[in-house]
């Protein structure tokens, strides 16, 4: 036995089935990534473990009988032992397979990592994904079986409409069509995608069109057991009311199936028949697809396609809302004023709610109205009773949550979020807004990890890349990323104003006034009337020493009112201007004018309220106050300021972190010690964002302008962002993985 083994080691058999081990396991795991990335059949992973097995006695045999030498490849038994070179070979073998060790950590850590990546979005919400309740549902894409590409908006329409009925039964969890629509001609078995959705149940089916006829083959399985639940032949002449009458149909024998109980209420609205007019129905399918892609240009198409369904059908009460959605998105994308916004969606609202005063859809679209002009008690109610009125519409939970952050209550949105995310867990929006509150806690990195995970959801989705961008910049610094991500969103919505908003920004923090122009340029002629474009258009003037041109452009943007929380980072920063000037000119009245028009509550009460949307105008009008004689008041204003930033309601860094607004109290306070102390943290934390509109003649830090540890840190940050412009090369892509 111990001359076999001995003969074994000698011929490096032992060494060869070492390292086809080895290799065999780093094969099966590559394997295993790339046949879920490129969804093939799961045989094809069995044929892959039975060729490994099969092949290594093949391998062990091989390398007993036959030996490599200098000559090459020869048989064992022809080979003189004194010449032989197996102990070279040995050591060989032995690098090779140390070598693929190496490559077998460095696959299971990349494995370890991309499961990390998977589990992100239930990671950062501090939740576990709870097993699927038996009333749930996903509806798969339908197939379009009519063999006419011309069908396919059709049938999507279909399934979109058939998924909007069955989510009005607020006892069935449903999914909603962006995470759906990822499986469109998927292989994945139902098993594997009732698990990524969390749900118990998959609804397939097609859609024949074909002349005036039409006809639908729906199934709901039980995705465990693969298990048949229902299934029917829908066969009728094409018209509107026929379509509605099949999906009411539908959803009644879902609700069966799955042993739900509809209410009155429910029946009611399932019954319903929002349009008779078949043409009409096809433009709102077209609406609504448009809607989806959220780019400037899809908003412009998605309202005209909507203006055609109610022309041609004026009771079409869902084609109003889908106008009023339309509407707000254009404007917040700058392609639309705030005033002309308010007219359209407001009177399309009036006329949807009118024509059905129980569509949830309509409630969530005017909880953005009242939003947007200001009144969130009103924007709160009507997010609430949307919920109630349709619990699966996951847009309500998105814009519910948005008002959440807006609002402070950063916890609250969260929960809201994720809510959403049970209901649309592959949407890029949301896990995309879900960043945007870690953002807010201070969870830089996982923020990134949401920017990302929306990313791959959508590879396109330009907003993503511009928040990606955004937090490299203003959190962890990463100058060479934030440009390349910047430009990935500009790339992919050319139409969009704050991708390029924020790149002349950027440029302006880098000091390269000739980069910034064009960008910020460029913006405000995207949206003209639009606050973020104008407030910094100012700021370049500004910065370029065009006094008069910044401060005409800071009274525009101020006098747009702010509804989100980086238009009221600008509007604090043109104010800021404003004030600035009348300081320079003696003028403390108009100094102070200008928040008495723009935020009364700060000197209308002896109590102020202080929160996300004006600290920092707090802060600035304190100074004001002091130059006045007013110290008690402005003390005031600063300790409400200071306890809100130290509440945690915001992060030091991002574009909407308070940066150095407690350096600004202290500095007011004329407590210097502990603003320089502040500042010296601010800045080893890695706050850049704005630091010369902060830190260069800024008169809340006036008391710190001659002393000698403020003006080295000052020096510290410009050496360290011009240092950052001027080093080579630099990152071509966004990095998203």
């Amino acid at each position: 036995m111990t001359s076999l083994f001995s003969e074994l080691k000698r011929r490096n058999v032992i060494r060869v089935g070492a390292a086809y081990l080895v290799a065999t396991w780093v094969l099966l795991q590559i394997g295993d990534v790339l046949i879920a990335m490129l969804e093939l059949p799961g045989w094809v992973g069995k044929l892959l473990v039975l060729l490994t097995v099969l092949g290594f006695p093949i391998a062990l045999i091989f390398a007993w009988a036959f030996e490599i030498t200098p000559e090459g490849l020869k048989v064992e038994a022809d080979v003189d032992r004194s010449v032989s070179i197996t102990s070279v070979t040995a050591k060989k073998l032995d690098m090779i397979t140390i070598g693929l060790v190496i490559v077998a950590l460095a696959v299971f850590t990349m494995d370890r990592f991309l499961d990390s990546g998977r589990e992100q979005t239930s990671a950062a919400m501090e939740t576990e994904v709870a097993r699927p309740e038996q009333a749930s549902v996903a509806v798969l894409p339908f197939a379009n079986i009519s063999q006419d590409a011309k069908n396919e908006p059709f049938t999507i329409g279909i399934h979109d409409d058939l998924l909007t009925q069955i989510s009005k039964i607020g006892s069935i969890k449903t999914i909603s069509r962006t995470s759906v629509s990822q499986y469109r001609e998927t292989t994945k078995p139902f098993d594997q995608i009732a698990s990524e959705l969390g749900v118990a149940t998959i609804l397939e089916g097609g859609v024949q069109r074909a002349g005036d006829q039409v006809r639908i083959n729906v199934q709901l399985v039980d995705a465990q057991t693969n298990e048949q639940l229902w299934a029917e032949r829908y066969e009728r002449r094409l018209t509107a009311a026929n379509i509605f009458v099949i999906q009411s149909e539908i959803v009644k024998a879902i609700a069966d199936a799955l042993q739900t109980t509809l209410s009155a209420d429910e029946r009611n609205r399932i019954d319903s028949v929002p349009t008779e007019n078949l043409e009409a129905l096809e433009f709102y399918f077209a609406g609504h697809q448009r809607l989806a892609l959220r780019n400037t240009e899809a908003f412009k198409e998605a309202i005209y396609y909507f203006e055609q369904a109610v022309a041609l059908d004026p009771e079409f009460a869902l084609a109003y809302v889908g106008l009023a959605d339309s509407y707000q998105l254009q404007e917040d994308a700058g392609g639309l004023s705030r005033d002309e916004m308010f007219a359209k969606a407001g009177a399309a609202l009036e006329k949807a709610l009118m024509l059905d005063s129980s569509l949830g859809e309509a409630y969530n679209s005017m909880g953005g109205v009242e939003w947007t002009a200001g009144d969130w008690a009103g924007a709160e109610a009507m997010f609430k009773r949307s919920i109630e009125l349709n619990p699966n519409y996951a847009t309500t939970y998105l814009w519910y949550g948005t008002l959440l952050v807006e609002m402070g209550r950063v916890e609250e949105a969260v929960r809201y979020y994720g809510l959403g995310l049970e209901r649309d867990p592959l949407s890029p929006v949301l896990n995309e807004s879900l960043g945007t509150a870690m953002e807010f806690r201070g969870q830089y990195d996982e923020a990134v990890k949401q920017y990302r995970w929306a990313i791959h959801l959508n590879e396109t989705f330009a907003s993503s890349f511009l928040y990606l961008g955004n937090v490299n910049w203003a959190a962890l610094g990463h100058i060479d990323q934030a440009i390349a991500c910047h430009k990935k969103s500009i790339e992919y919505d050319p139409g969009a104003r704050l991708p390029r908003l924020y790149r002349g920004l950027l440029y302006l923090d880098l000091g390269d006034v000739q980069k910034a122009e064009p960008w910020i340029g460029s913006s405000l002629r995207l949206a003209p009337l639009s606050l973020g474009p104008l407030a910094g258009m100012a700021l370049l003037d500004w910065y370029r020493g065009k006094e008069s041109e910044a401060l005409r452009n800071a009274e525009k943007a101020q006098k747009i009112a702010p509804y989100y929380w980086d238009h009221r980072l600008f509007q604090s920063m043109a104010l800021s201007l404003l004030r600035n000037f009348d300081l320079q000119q003696g003028n403390l009245d108009g100094a102070r004018a200008w928040y008495e028009d723009a935020y009364p509550g700060l000197l209308d009460s002896d109590e102020p309220a202080i929160n996300l949307q004006n600290y920092r105008a707090a802060i600035d009008l304190a100074y004001v106050l002091q130059q006045s004689g007013d110290f008690k008041r402005a003390e005031t204003l600063l300790d409400r300021s200071l306890a809100f930033i130290e509440a945690g309601s915001t992060s030091r860094l991002g574009v909407g972190g308070y940066g150095i607004a407690d350096v600004q109290i202290h500095a007011l306070q004329g407590d210097g010690q502990r603003a320089l102390a502040a500042l010296r943290q601010a800045i080893d934390r890695g706050w850049r964002a704005f630091w010369w509109f902060y830190l260069k003649g800024n008169p809340n830090l006036h008391a710190l302008h001659d002393d000698a540890e403020f003006q080295s840190m000052v020096q510290e940050v410009e050496s360290s962002m011009l240092g950052q412009h001027e080093k080579p090369g630099g990152a071509e892509t966004c990095s998203v993985l």
